[in-house]
């Protein structure tokens, strides 16, 4: 291994595991060993407590001495160590296996001592429906229960079991050590493709079986589903970690039990990429598994990714590297939960020599191997990723606007987004500038009469700290530079220039002695100079011989913008038409564009008729987008509310939430181990502000009057071969690469079936198009316009009380209503599954949900 690899600094959030077949019934030696190569944790087999194997046996000489078979690891690892650092195993016991196990000799995928690492013949047993296996029946549930009961004991972590049985597939392997291959090191851009085989999609077609006519894997759901709600996972919080081999029939069969056990959080999966179960080497199966992965990201809980170490080649300088199938693997599951996933590597190392650098160790090699890819790297510890992993599938409640007042800290942290901000200001140059080419801003006529002079009246709602009126500011002084090329008037040189009297309007009280501060402190904010505390007037510097092109003068108001009409100040703006606003700049936006009633907010705005008939609003427009999204851990989520107290100012006294409206709230998440399913579509859109219906005879004020802002929309979502791989979680921009990868999946060989967990909210926002230069400004959060490294918003999450599975070419319908009254604003919400009949209707409904938050009996947002 090269030694600038060495050099790479660990990814902190990148957390791996060592397997060691040979070590795998001493915790002791695996943990140092793993320790000692850089691993975080290793898997040991749980041990047998059947009471027999506790009693000392006695030799030939009559004296007590300890069986060949006691684990005496359990004294010799600390408690801790078991708590943090080992993950148990489900393996078969001892006398099980027909082949005599060893300690030293390394076990391929292919032996019969590998399965019984894996637990086959225990899980058998325990899930026979055989009247003559009783007996095995009864012996391996006690050794079962005994191991998980041990693990509990031990307050470990997880344990990983055996997969769902399936019917028996035979697959032909590779060669199970580290072996030689023409393929140059792992994401290099000249890898070799990956040689042509059998179609995996063609095997699976003659070995499909109906998961629902099994009945071990329905007595195995009975099973886990029996271990999740006892002791062993509610009070000790044990993980259960079930195999899943990387193939469609193994993660469709682990699906049906997950959703069986109502997706209870302590139900996961490892998913095992292991060319023994899963042989990935035919480009044209990678999308139908990468499909697959997208579901299961969604429905799943995966907890880890176990990487069997058949699957590593050693390219031609002597590195580990994996074929391009699992690399695409590899970038795909990394690139989706890398920052929540454990990863763990199983099987006999192989020699050190083998390895290019003699000095490093295999272990420490495949290690560092993976650790230390650049796209990964960046995936994982770039500044975006790191701020959001504390809110990452967090619900957060949403907010009540015109109630609650931000705090400080959560103004600091939004004002941190590049990308908002940038545009916004952007909106307000274009606007300035058009509005000059359009003449609709005053001139002023100063004492000297060698400056073109205009004015422009910028109203900044919700100001919050000011972020907008930095940017306005801004604005202002770029368009002034920018007019600065002289005309000849005669024989002399006239310039131009602007001025802005900036009105910046907030209701948070402490948000506006904020705003004072700065109005006290900064000179951009009085026209280029000092404030003065002995001139009482909000409008210092705005003297027509004192004025500076370029500048601006900010007042603050503080009121609600709905009543502004009611402020001293602003109320002189009604009276005179030419001081009322040119220009009107606001973030009141939600997650859904409209939930935070930015519709409301900037309609009372108008209607106070502080407004110029041709004023602009920023932003122009906004659009309401919905998807459906599969995910069991928002699912878990949004019931886990349930529990929570309904008014936390009330302490224990407080009822709880209740299931009811835990799942007819919609919740504020940055959705990670989640899965869009079909590209977004719109809702409805909002425009600001409301132009008279007939021109010139109605003013911008009563154009807002009496104003519906009700909204409904029935979506149908068509089906998707590629079930929305490339949209991911939800969040983020569309990655066409994925999507293009995927789409070569035909119709016909889409078997694969999704479960819908909700619905996911988005928007798009024109801030300001200029027709005249043909451009406009935008931000979005929606995955086909994403505005790429913004991140004031997150999606709106709805539940659905019950799941809905959607089979193939089933169609879903979403329907979602924006409902108001005198004082509240709700959303309700249902879909439904059906399929299409012959001539292309609506045929058989085969799933709906029941209407959400009727009537807003649930949730509502205060007016």
């Amino acid at each position: 291994m090269a030694t600038d690899e060495e050099e790479k600094p660990s990814v902190g959030s990148f957390i791996t595991g060592l397997t060691i077949p040979e070590q795998i019934y001493d915790a002791t030696t695996s943990l140092q060993k793993a320790r000692q190569d850089g691993f975080d944790y290793v898997v040991t087999a749980l041990p047998y407590t059947v009471p027999l194997l506790t009693t000392p046996t006695s030799s030939n000489d009559g004296s007590n001495s300890v069986r060949s078979d006691i684990r005496t690891d359990v004294t010799r690892l600390e408690s801790k160590w078991w708590s943090t650092s080992v993950v148990g195993m489900v393996v078969d016991p001892p006398q099980w296996n027909n082949t005599q196990q060893t300690k030293s000799k390394p076990q391929s995928p292919s032996t019969p001592l590998y399965d019984s690492l894996q637990g086959i013949k225990l899980r058998d047993a325990l899930t026979s429906t055989s009247s003559t296996d009783i007996e095995k029946k009864v012996e391996a549930t006690k050794i079962f229960m005994g191991m998980l009961e041990w693990s509990a004991h031990m307050n470990i972590p997880a344990v990983i079991l055996p997969s769902v049985p399936l019917a028996e597939k035979k697959i032909k392997s590779k060669n199970s050590d580290i072996h030689s291959s023409d393929e140059e090191d792992i994401f290099a851009e000249d890898n070799k493709p990956c040689p042509a085989v059998s179609s995996i999609a063609a095997t699976e077609k003659t070995t499909k079986l109906s998961i629902n006519s099994q009945q071990s894997a329905k007595e195995y759901t009975r099973l886990i589903s029996n271990i999740s709600t006892s002791s062993i996972c509610t009070s000790s919080h044990v993980q259960l970690w079930i195999r899943v081999p990387l193939n469609i029939q193994s993660i469709q069969s682990y699906q049906l039990l997950l959703s069986k056990c109502n997706y209870v959080s302590s139900v996961g999966c490892i998913l095992c990429v292991d060319d023994h179960t899963t042989p990935i080497n035919n480009p044209s199966d990678l999308s139908s598994i990468i499909i697959a992965l997208h579901g299961l990201i969604g429905s799943g809980h995966i907890k880890a990714i176990s990487w069997s170490l058949n699957v590593f080649l050693m390219n031609k300088k002597g590195y580990p590297t994996l074929s391009k199938c699992h690399q695409a693997i590899f970038s795909f599951v990394y690139g989706r939960l890398g920052r929540t996933i454990r990863t763990l590597l199983e099987g006999s190392l192989p020699n050190s020599n083998n390895i290019n650098n003699s000095n490093m160790n295999a272990g420490t090699s495949l290690r560092l191997h993976l650790r230390s890819k650049s796209n990964l790297l960046y995936k994982l510890d770039n500044t975006e990723a790191i701020l959001e992993t504390p809110y990452l599938d967090n619900l957060q409640s949403p907010l009540q606007p015109l109630g609650d007042h931000l705090e400080y800290q959560t103004y600091e942290t939004f004002e941190k987004d590049p990308v908002k901000y940038r545009n916004y200001g952007l909106a307000v140059e274009y606007a300035l500038l058009d509005g000059l080419e359009e003449n609709k801003f005053s001139t002023v006529v100063t004492s000297s009469n060698e400056v073109d002079l205009y004015e422009v009246t910028i109203l900044v709602v919700g100001a919050g700290r000011g972020p907008l009126v930095r940017e306005s500011i801004s604005a202002v002084s770029r368009v002034s530079a920018s007019l600065n090329d002289t005309k000849v008037v005669g024989m002399q040189q006239r310039k131009k220039g602007l001025h802005a009297k900036i009105i910046a309007i907030e209701k948070n009280p402490s948000a506006v002695l904020y705003l004072q501060s700065l109005k006290g402190s900064d000179p951009s904010w009085n026209g280029g100079r000092d404030y003065d505390p002995y001139n009482s007037s909000d409008d210092q510097g705005s003297s027509i011989n004192k004025i500076v092109p370029g500048t601006s003068n900010v007042s603050v108001i503080g009121c609600d913008m709905r009543e502004a009409n009611s402020h001293s100040i602003l109320k002189d703006m009604t009276d005179n038409v030419k001081s009322r606003g040119d220009i009107v700049v606001s973030e009141l936006l939600g997650s859904f564009g409209d939930n935070e009633l930015s519709p409301e907010c900037l309609d009372g705005v108008q209607q106070c008729g502080i407004l110029k008939d041709g004023c602009v609003s920023i932003p122009q427009n906004y659009t309401a987008y919905i998807a459906p999204v599969s995910s069991a851990r928002l699912y878990c989520e949004a019931r886990n509310q349930a529990c929570f107290p309904l008014n936390t100012n009330e302490g224990p006294a407080s009822p709880s939430v209740g299931m009811q409206r835990a799942l007819e709230t919609p919740y504020v998440v940055r959705s990670h181990a989640a899965s869009q399913t079909h590209a977004e579509q719109a809702c409805w859109t909002y425009t600001h502000p409301h132009q008279s219906k007939t021109e010139g005879t109605t003013s911008s004020s009563q154009a807002a009057m009496n104003i519906n802002n009700d909204r409904h929309a029935h979506l149908s979502f068509q089906h998707d071969p590629t079930h929305g791989v490339g949209f991911g979680c939800g969040y983020g921009a569309l990655d066409s690469e994925v999507a293009s990868m995927a789409s070569s999946t035909s119709d016909g060989d889409d078997t694969t079936t999704i479960t819908l967990h909700g619905l996911l909210g988005s928007f798009h926002s024109v801030l300001y198009e200029s027709k005249k230069r043909n451009d406009k400004s935008t931000i979005s959060i929606a995955p086909a316009s994403f505005s790429v490294g913004m991140f004031s918003w997150f999606p709106l999450y709805f539940p659905l009380k019950e799941p809905l599975r959607v089979p193939n070419q089933a169609t879903v319908n979403c329907s979602i209503w924006r409902r108001s009254d005198n004082e509240r604003v709700w959303y309700e919400w249902c879909a439904e599954v059906v399929s299409k009949d012959r001539n292309g209707g609506e045929g058989v409904c085969w799933a709906s949900s029941s209407m959400h938050n009727t009537g807003g009996r649930s949730y509502h947002v205060k007016k």
